[in-house]
């Protein structure tokens, strides 16, 4: 098996928002104000990303550090770029391979931004190449406009076996009550940019709105072969997406809510990821599960 559960991993879990705007672009804080609010608020970290600026991570308390980050973004496209030592030649914006390969020349990590928002057709985001991820939900675009969930723009990429990790993000700018709203839970052995960069490398973290992931893990059962079992925080819905009808929805019974559930593996769903849903809507959501990596061929 090569798939690691974030969940059997040493260290500890972490908390930290990666798309944040301040006043070096279009925000309306400072900073120190917005890294101050996400320390205040129990996080343990963030990354500044403002547009065409590139901010260095820092230790800025013992409990908490940033992440070196930018948005690049040109025609038809917004890349958030976390782990950056150079912005590229702004020549280069309205090319975002172009661009995803100058950042990743530097070991640092892509994801394609609220491709609802900007109105990137998944097929596009499927061509590119090297990048980390993409934004399956974004803070500010949903409460402005509706279009901050990206769900069929991460499964059609999953199903072309582009091996895409999720973001919840803020994407905060300080005026729409949108901070605080999309974060990741990261598994890193300690509190530092560079272990906190090589988890998300990995997938080692889960998304979320506001419920909580517990467990997540492959089983043996026996003749009816490996499952995948969830255990979260109480919620209404928890859903299993995989490429075509190979999935699961469970839905609590009225007035109850789930905490777990389990799904038969097999080679025909390409991935598997699971969301979670609570009763006020709010959503959690794992990282794919490629089943190549699972069960032999």
């Amino acid at each position: 098996m090569n798939w690691q559960s974030p969940f059997s991993l040493p260290g500890q879990w972490y908390k930290g928002n990666l798309h944040t705007h301040t006043t070096q672009s279009d925000g309306t804080l400072s900073p120190d104000q917005a890294i101050a609010w996400y320390h205040e608020q129990g996080y343990d970290f963030c990354a500044v990303s403002d547009h065409w600026v590139l901010t260095p991570g820092q230790a800025y308390a013992p409990d908490f550090v940033t992440i070196s980050g930018t948005e690049l973004h040109g025609d038809g496209y917004h890349l958030l770029v976390a782990g950056l030592s150079e912005l590229p030649p702004r020549a280069m914006e309205h090319e975002p391979q172009a661009i995803i390969d100058h950042v990743k020349a530097q070991g640092a990590l892509a994801y394609i931004a609220h491709p609802y928002w900007t109105g990137r057709p998944s097929t596009e985001t499927a061509a590119l190449r090297d990048l980390d991820g993409l934004e399956v939900f974004n803070s500010v675009c949903e409460i402005t406009q509706g279009t901050g969930h990206a769900r069929i723009h991460w499964d059609d990429c999953l199903s072309a076996e582009q091996r895409l990790t999720g973001l919840a993000v803020d994407d905060v700018h300080w005026r729409f009550e949108e901070a605080g709203a999309g974060y990741v839970m990261v598994r890193a052995p300690e509190l530092s940019e560079i272990a906190l960069l090589d988890a998300l490398r990995q997938g080692h973290f889960y998304s979320s709105m506001g419920p909580t992931i517990q467990d997540l893990r492959v089983r043996d059962n026996g003749l009816e072969g490996p499952v995948l079992d969830v255990v979260c925080s109480p919620c209404v819905e928890i859903l299993f997406y995989t490429c075509g009808p190979q999935g699961r929805r469970f839905g609590a019974l009225p007035g109850t809510t789930l905490s777990h559930a389990s799904l038969p593996l097999q080679q025909e769903q390409i991935f598997v990821r699971i969301e979670c849903r609570d009763a006020q809507g709010r959503c959690a959501w794992s990282n794919p599960l490629f089943l190549r990596d699972v069960l032999p061929a």
